[in-house]
């Protein structure tokens, strides 16, 4: 099992084709689909299904391409490690599922601070979390290796247009909302997550009627009226008009933290991020 064979078979799992990948490293096609079979025999499985002149990576395959593309990611870390020195330097890779605000304000402060740090910045749930540096979620990432930084503590508040036809009572609770619309964000959020949460403890299921992976547009629709939402009160802080009202109806308590994997090697630009992150969290 070889390097460049390797390299080879994860290119050709992205693309699901061989003559690709021959052209992205400019060599015979021939050469590619040799090398894939020497790579299964040596396994002794089918890495790829074929039919006709297709491929299509299988079960095994996508196993096996999930533990080789982290491979890979150890490997760049081990070249970091090498090469990094007394200046702060190289790529961060950031995976944001909550809390983006207070991540943006970090970036802000630290690339003014480091020019020669670049960012790579996923606002999307992600499962492959070994393709991060830094994991900011208000889930539990698992493994042994993964250590946390807490980041957050936060309510969640209801917020609403200010004519929005919120029910009369004197006391406003959870159950009172059995009827209404909700507006959340997609249903890998932490947002989304948490509003069936606190509603199905009030005994109910939301009435979900606008789904939006945008928190600008979330922010938006509730503003037009379209609905009502339970928002993160500090991460959301501000970005409300004064159309606005925001009402704490819940005792429910998010938790964010900062999650990385100890068990590879953490470059000084993202020791000095993680530093940046806890400082902007706590002001």
């Amino acid at each position: 099992m070889e390097l460049l064979q390797l390299m080879y078979f994860c290119h050709a799992a992205k693309n699901e084709n061989f003559s690709k990948t021959a052209k992205e490293f400019n060599v015979p096609a021939s050469n590619i689909s040799q090398s894939i079979h020497r790579l299964e025999k040596e396994l002794q499985v089918q890495l790829f299904d074929r039919s006709a002149n297709k491929i299509k990576l299988n079960h095994r395959g996508e196993l096996f391409f999930e533990n080789i593309n982290t491979a890979f990611s150890f490997i760049a870390k081990a070249k970091d490690a090498v090469k990094d020195t007394d200046k702060i330097s190289g790529e961060i890779r950031l995976l944001v599922e909550t809390n983006r605000r207070i991540v943006t304000k970090a970036v802000e402060l630290f690339s003014k601070k480091h020019k020669s740090v670049s960012f790579f910045i996923n606002n999307s749930h992600d499962e492959n979390v070994d393709n991060y540096d830094i994991i900011i979620t208000d889930r539990i990432i698992q493994g042994k290796s993964f250590k946390s930084v807490p980041l957050v503590a936060e309510n969640f508040l209801l917020a609403a247009k200010k004519d929005y036809p919120l029910p009369r009572s004197e006391s406003l609770s959870v159950q009172d909302l059995a009827n209404e619309r909700f507006v959340t964000m997609d249903n890998d959020s932490g947002m989304y997550k948490v509003t069936n949460e606190i509603c199905s403890r009030a005994g109910f299921s939301p009435n979900i009627v606008i789904h939006s992976d945008d928190p600008f547009y979330v922010r938006k629709y509730i503003e037009m009226g379209l609905g009502i939402a339970f928002v993160p009160a500090v991460s959301w802080e501000g970005m409300f008009s004064d159309d606005i009202i925001l009402k704490k109806i819940t005792d429910y308590t998010r938790y964010t933290n900062a999650f990385y994997n100890s068990g590879v090697y953490l470059s000084r630009a993202v020791k000095e991020f993680l530093n940046t992150l806890t400082d902007v969290s706590n002001d």
